[in-house]
Parts: structure tokens; sequence; C-alpha cells
């Protein structure tokens, strides 16, 4: 009889502990940019039931971090996970396809929405777009470049401020980027904005003063994963050497001032690990196949911009270190086996600077043969990632 009262209770007490688990609030932490509106929309209830469930008013704020109950909607039926700002911060171990099978998107689909390649390195604390599973096809500044531009926000600036350089409203950038408000913003962050025009804006001033354009520059694609450097150089010598030649001629070290760092052709794109080289060290690779070049490095950004518009106006080609398509980066201070610090820049990338007006400069990108764009202002701030550094074939 005892024994039967045991098991009786024991089957009540699994029985209510599984209720009480189904009926178990989520918890979310809030990401930057959220808000509690938005938090509840996402989830499909109230401000009012997530503001009770956590004991503060429904006019109060939320900050990034911190972890809030969201009362469960009992007449919700289960949804794929997915983050309610659209976004999802990067942990140890996550890549791209992790994330992507965790939200039942592609990989190309992710990357495409974060303006990443779909072989890319992502690093912790990024936070990424996770395209919405009811579009077939994501939106992105990618998918999107025959009515969207990226613009990269820039301290101090704010939506309205953007949204009034390009000729659209505050709104409609809100919309196409599925910010949770007008107004919360943050430099380094890449917005779409919808309808604005190839080219980047930039004050008028009138009458090009500028107007500067390169011929008889080819355009290749890289043979290889990190072998931006060599191909943009066999372009800057209009095809006088190949990628392949310059690559065989490349030194090797863990230094990329010294010669090629890591793996050309490394399964990943981004890393610090396998990197390519900076100008010194392909400089020494252009020297054994008798290519004279000329390395600018360290300079203000007013010499490094005058010097580079004077060997363009002399008809020299400029082999020009940035971002991969001028992403948004944070360099990083690697000590490298000779003792010396070199400050690494995730996305490291090379392309050729063919032309230049007032605007800015434009420039071939081995990495898809693509011809782009990029305004003085991008320009000075991915240059200053290297230390204002690229090489001139003379």
């Amino acid at each position: 009889m005892i024994r039967r009262a045991f098991w009786f209770a024991f089957v009540i007490f699994f029985l209510l502990a599984n209720a009480l688990a189904a009926d178990s609030p989520t918890i979310h932490t809030v990401a930057w940019g959220e808000t509690l509106y938005s938090i509840a929309r996402a989830y499909s209830v109230t401000p009012q039931a997530v503001a009770s469930a956590n004991g503060f008013n429904v006019n109060s704020w939320v900050y990034a971090g911190t972890r809030l109950i969201i009362p469960t909607n009992k007449n919700d039926d289960d949804v794929a996970p997915t983050t309610p700002s659209g976004y999802y911060t990067v942990r140890a171990g996550d890549t791209l396809f992790s994330i992507a099978s965790r939200f039942g998107a592609t990989v190309d689909a992710v990357s495409s929405a974060n303006n990443l390649p779909s072989n890319g390195v992502i690093y912790v604390g990024w936070s990424l777009k996770i395209p919405s599973r009811i579009s077939s096809q994501p939106t992105s500044a990618l998918s999107n470049h025959r009515s969207s531009v990226t613009h990269i926000v820039q301290p101090g600036e704010f939506l309205a401020r953007i949204a009034l350089n390009y000729d659209t409203t505050a709104q409609a950038i809100a919309y196409a980027n599925n910010l949770p408000n007008d107004w919360m913003i943050y430099a380094g962050q890449r917005l779409n904005i919808p309808g604005a025009p190839t080219q980047s804006p930039a004050q008028s001033s009138g009458n090009a003063t500028t107007n500067i354009r390169l011929t008889n520059i080819p355009l290749y694609q890289q043979k290889q994963t990190l072998t931006c450097e060599e191909a943009s150089a066999a372009m800057a010598t209009r095809g006088a050497i190949s990628e392949a030649q310059l690559v065989a001629a490349m030194p090797r070290s863990d230094n990329p001032f010294n010669g090629t760092r890591g793996r050309t052709n490394a399964p990943y794109y981004g890393g610090l690990t396998d990197y390519g080289v900076y100008a010194q060290g392909l400089q020494k690779g252009l020297r054994a196949l008798n290519v004279k070049s000329q390395v600018l490095n360290g300079q203000s950004y007013d010499d490094f911009k005058a010097d580079v518009l004077e060997h363009l106006r002399a008809g020299r080609a400029v082999v020009w270190w940035h971002t991969w398509q001028d992403s948004y980066q944070k360099p990083v201070v690697v000590k490298m086996s000779d003792g010396a610090s070199v400050k690494l820049v995730p996305y490291e990338h090379a392309g050729v600077i063919v032309a230049a007006n007032d605007h800015g400069v434009t420039y071939h990108d081995p990495y898809d043969a693509t011809v782009r764009f990029v305004s003085w202002a991008d320009f000075r701030r991915v240059s200053a990632y290297f230390d204002n550094m690229a090489l001139v074939i003379q």
C-alpha cells in the first residue's frame, strides 16, 4: 500500500513538473537598439504583459544585456527560433553554417543579409541580421543593388541627417533595415538606403575639380581565397605579370610586412591566421619579378590622399589596402614570432584604384571582379585601419 502511494505521488509530481515546464516563460536578453515595444511585438505579446512580468512600468527603458521574462502566449503555435530584433549576436563556436541551420535559413541568405562572403569568418560579439524565412529572397545590400546602397554610420550621425543626404526619409530607412525605432543607430552600423543612387552621397561643390581615370587596367578575379593582393598587383601592372607568378615569388612569414601570412587558398575568408600580405611584403615578391614599386604607408591622411591623386594623374595604378567591401572592422594587435607587434584587420583586402573625382575613388575589386566606388569619407575611414597603406606600380 505504501509502495503504491509512493508511485502515485511520483507520477503526479512528474506530470506537474512537465506542465510547469511547458508554461515556463521565455528568457530574452535585450540586444542593442531594442525597445520594450519591439520585443513585445516580436513575441506577439503586449508591452504591458512584458513589463508586468518583469516588475517595471510600461514606459521604462530597457538596456542591452538585460534579461527579460517573456510571458507565454498560450494561443501561439510553435515557431522556428528567431531573434526579436532580427539580429543574432555571435557566440564562441558559431559559424555561418550553424547559425543558418539554427534559424532555418541558408548560408547564402545569412551571408548576403550581412554583406559577407559565404565562406567568411565571423567573430564573437558580431551582430548578424537573420533573414526572414517567409521571403524566398532575403533583403540585403547585395540583393538590392538596383534600388539601394549601403551606408556605414559614422560617429555623430543620426538617421534624419543620413536620410537628408540620400534624399529619403528616416522612416523609410528604419523600415528597410527593420529598426525598432527611427533614432537609435550606432557608429559602424551598415544601413540599406532604399531608392538611393548607386554612388555614395557627397557634398556638391559645383563643377568637379578632380576627375582622373586610368586606361587599360584589366579587371581580374583572384584565383585563390586570399590572393587579392597578388591579383591586384597583376592588374596594376596592366597584365605584365600574372597572379600565379607573383604568388610563386612571394616570401612566407607570419608577419604580413615580411611576406604572405598563412595559406593563400584557405577555406575561409576574413580570418587573422590565414591572412594575406601588406604592401612591404608584396613589394618583395614584385622585386623578385623585376617590377618596381613604391610603398605608401604611415603618412597623414592628407598626404596619403595627395600622393594617391598625384600617382593617378601620372598614369600609375595604385594597389590600396582596405577591408572587404569597405566594411567596418576593429583592428587587433598580434605579436609575431619575430617579436614585432603588428596590427591585423579582419577582412583585410586589397584592390586597384583606377579613378578619382571630387566624391571619392573607383577601384577594381579582385574578390568578384567588380568595379566599386567608395566615398572619400569611407576611403579615409578604411585606410586608417592600415595606417594609409598603398603600393604604387612604377
